[in-house]
């Protein structure tokens, strides 16, 4: 971060830890997969608006497969979905 003088900071990866942090713990406390479908979308959107807020530089590539292997494995791992469907894609922006 340091050299690249990037659009977020140290701030901004911590607050993108934390939404998936509270991700993983509401998904786990689900009980329905529309329940777990609300879960992904808001946490999708938290997602979005911090990417916006960080001139769309904080996730990028690498960052956002990451990003959509965590949200998506664990809807898998309750059965809302398998693991080769992207259900982030009808609300992602990054």
């Amino acid at each position: 971060m340091k050299t690249a003088e990037p659009n977020y900071t140290q701030r901004d990866v911590d607050q993108c830890m934390g939404i998936l942090k509270e991700y993983l713990q509401k998904m786990a406390a689900t009980n329905a997969k529309d329940e777990g479908n609300e879960v992904v979308q808001s946490a999708v959107i938290s997602l979005n608006q911090l990417n916006e807020k960080c001139d769309y530089e904080l996730i990028e590539t690498s960052e956002r497969e990451q990003i959509a292997d965590i949200i998506i494995s664990a809807a898998a791992d309750k059965g809302y979905t398998t693991l080769e469907e992207d259900i982030t894609e009808e609300w992602r922006e990054w």
